[in-house]
């Protein structure tokens, strides 16, 4: 659809075109920049931001109050920049309170993860003017989860409790009636299997598995149980939790009983995938570095980076601010969640070859800002 391609014009870059055209590669003196064959935006993003811009164009001259109900994606520059065009973006907190803030002759967008239901039904009962920009590989996660409650499994879901595709999911399994459990690594995985193997009581797995990750009092639903996985986690974890579960189920119940009491569905989205089979591709090649573009707090993003820093020295940045000098880097520690600089990031040594991630939410505007930064520093 050429208007929506058009309208996402803001998002990029001359530089990254270039270089796309030359094969990915960017030669300069100081050595050489490689990019994936698959990075940045994916087509659920492009969707969703699109649809925001259509509005903002449709609404900028009326005056009428725009209200993104949370991050349209996880990204800084992004958000920023709709923030710009006028759009109120609510918080968590505020969007508990949603009735406080908008009202029928509002304009409401639903961002790319969706809201809680209850939330939804609100606005939609409130006679506001809703748009949808929820993606649509996160709505067939949640038709199929809710299908496999209607045919009675308790629903494994492998990713972040807190994330918002999953509270969003969370919300729509329970409305539906069904359990729920949230795990988001393999060892949390395991700690279920060995929880559901041992016929264990319901203390124990409360005390292994709080309010934020369950619905349920006891382990009795999950004797029948269908597997899915936030749509950014890494698809390599998501297999390997099939078969932690299926090994689990056959001690438990037989090859037989497992066959039919488990479901599984491997609702990791193709970008996603493609993104992260692109970045093992870039990385087994032997970069002497690899830096990973994106929001902080986007999934899908710090997936790259995990998958990067098994192959390569990796570094996770927001954009091109990151780069304070060639000594020191601005970037994050997961394990704390800390923003730290580190030092000595870059190799004095020349030639050097830089492998660039971005994840699905990152905007090419800001990728080839950090590819003419660090161009600059290789020269230097």
């Amino acid at each position: 659809m050429p208007p929506r391609e058009q309208r996402l014009s803001a998002f990029d870059s001359e530089l990254v075109d270039r270089i796309r055209a030359a094969g990915n590669v960017w030669r300069i003196d100081g050595g050489e920049i490689l990019l994936p064959r698959a990075f940045g935006f994916c087509r659920g993003v492009k969707r969703a931001l699109a649809s925001l811009e259509e509005t903002c164009d449709r609404h900028g001259r009326t005056g009428k109050r725009i209200f993104l109900l949370g991050q349209i994606i996880h990204n800084p520059w992004v958000n920023d920049y709709f923030r710009r065009r006028g759009v109120q973006l609510l918080s968590n907190e505020q969007r508990q309170r949603v009735e406080e803030h908008i009202r029928a002759d509002d304009c409401a967008v639903i961002p790319a993860f969706g809201v809680p239901l209850g939330i939804e039904q609100h606005l939609r009962a409130t006679g506001c003017e809703v748009v949808d920009t929820s993606c649509g590989d996160v709505r067939r996660l949640w038709l199929w989860a809710e299908r496999a409650v209607r045919d009675g499994y308790a629903v494994l879901v492998f990713g972040k409790a807190d994330h918002d595709e999953t509270v969003v999911t969370k919300s729509r399994l329970a409305a539906a009636g069904g359990s729920y459990v949230v795990a988001n690594s393999l060892d949390q995985v395991r700690r279920l299997c060995e929880l559901i193997v041992s016929r264990a009581d319901g203390e124990r797995f409360r005390a292994a598995f709080g309010p934020e990750a369950t619905n349920a009092d006891s382990l009795d639903a999950f004797h029948r149980l269908a597997q899915v996985s936030q749509t950014t986690m890494l698809y390599s974890d998501t297999m390997k939790v099939r078969q932690v579960v299926h090994e689990a189920f056959v001690r438990a119940f037989g090859q037989g009983g497992a066959d039919e009491r488990l479901q599984f569905q491997p609702t990791v989205c193709h970008a996603t995938q493609d993104r992260q089979a692109a970045a093992v591709e870039l990385c087994a090649a032997g970069p002497d570095l690899v830096l990973v573009v994106g929001g902080f707090q986007s999934s899908n993003t710090r997936n790259l980076y995990r998958l990067a820093s098994e192959y390569a020295r990796a570094y996770f940045i927001e954009d091109a601010e990151a780069f304070r000098s060639a000594g020191r880097l601005h970037t994050i520690d997961l394990e704390t969640d800390k923003p730290v600089e580190v030092a000595d990031w870059l190799p004095a040594r020349r030639p050097l070859r830089v492998g660039i991630l971005a994840g699905a939410s990152s905007p090419e505007i800001v990728v080839g800002q950090v590819l003419q930064k660090l161009a600059d520093l290789l020269r230097s």
